[in-house]
């Protein structure tokens, strides 16, 4: 797989979209209701993709050729920190270390800018997530309930405070330059 990581664009969308659907019909089918993961979700990102996020925000897609592989969304001002907000990546693409590199590229693009921690939250039973996250050194803090758009959930957060160190596991050959990923764009 030859993976090109860059940033969002307006045209991406749609793909970014679906791929997200796409992934939390498989991730989380038992922790969601099965009417919210058929039906809703679809229109719930619908409305969050309808718009790339304001300049605070890093989105990163992931492609092999034509394909969309992976994406991630990071949000500079929900601190403290920077918050991930989204990590998907294809079915057709899991453990090609897809999602390593759009979290190491971020993480390089944050500390670049002077961010020292990044976070995000996993659902406790998503437990292929967690397992990720702690394979790229994310220490979990403690779990809270919470509503994921308007269904219950636990919660846990998971936090990385050396950025550098996250940012070497995307190893050599990243194809895109930090200041490319530093920022989404509308084109």
């Amino acid at each position: 797989m030859d993976i090109h990581i860059r940033p969002a664009t307006q045209a991406d969308l749609g793909a970014i979209r679906d791929l997200q659907v796409d992934s939390w019909r498989g991730a989380y089918r038992g922790m969601l209701p099965d009417s919210f993961l058929q039906d809703e979700v679809v229109e719930v990102l619908s409305g969050r993709w309808a718009v790339l996020p304001g300049d605070s925000w890093i989105v990163d897609t992931a492609w092999d050729g034509d394909r969309l592989a992976g994406f991630i969304s990071v949000d500079r001002e929900k601190g403290p920190g920077a918050y991930v907000d989204n990590l998907h990546v294809a079915a057709r693409a899991k453990g090609a270390g897809v999602g390593r590199r759009l979290m190491a590229n971020a993480a390089r693009a944050l500390a670049l800018d002077g961010v020292g921690r990044l976070w995000l939250t996993v659902i406790d039973e998503n437990t292929p997530a967690r397992g990720f996250y702690r394979r790229m050194g994310g220490r979990e803090l403690q779990p809270f309930d919470e509503l994921l758009y308007g269904q219950p959930v636990t919660a846990i957060p998971v936090e990385w405070n050396d950025l550098k160190a996250l940012a070497a596991l995307g190893g050599p050959g990243e194809t895109a330059t930090p200041g490319q990923t530093a920022r989404a764009t509308s084109g």
